[in-house]
């Protein structure tokens, strides 16, 4: 990590990581995506409602990876991202809880944040990115994507 709050680049350049209940099999990665039910099955944990059982959890998981970030979705809770030596930035969802289909959301999400992170956005910028784009694709039924065009439109509207 450096200064400026983005995610080192590695030789072989921006790491993310979708362990699809491997979670803990994997170390060093820029970031990681999981949701919140791999992360309460990799530790053995159940979070729901408990913002201390998240944040234990969270910290755990960045620890034991060794990830430069990890971002826990949430579902209608939204995301939380982890990173060493900062606060907990807690996410709320994008746009309504009133989701059409959540196929394909966790890869929107990792897709997004992957694509902002190598075009340099911050840890940061690029977890709320990922958080607008996975949004829009739940409101969407079956395996969906979201367009440029979208993202843009969305965040043009949220910035009113």
């Amino acid at each position: 990590m450096n200064s400026s709050g983005s995610l080192r680049l590695q030789a072989e350049g921006v790491i993310l990581v979708d362990s699809r209940y491997q979670l803990l099999r994997y170390r060093g990665m820029s970031a990681c995506t999981p949701n919140e039910s791999e992360v309460e099955h990799a530790l053995g944990v159940r979070i729901g409602e408990n913002t201390r059982t998240l944040e234990r959890s969270g910290r755990e998981v960045l620890r034991r990876t060794r990830a430069d970030a990890v971002l826990v979705t949430r579902g209608s809770r939204g995301m939380a991202l982890f990173e060493p030596d900062a606060a907990t930035d807690h996410i709320p969802i994008f746009g309504s809880d009133q989701i059409a289909d959540v196929t394909g959301a966790g890869d929107t999400v990792i897709a997004t944040m992957t694509l902002a992170l190598a075009a340099g956005a911050s840890v940061g910028d690029a977890a709320r990115l990922a958080n607008v784009a996975g949004g829009l694709v739940v409101m969407k039924r079956g395996t969906a994507t979201v367009s440029a065009a979208e993202l843009r439109q969305a965040l043009a509207g949220a910035a009113e």
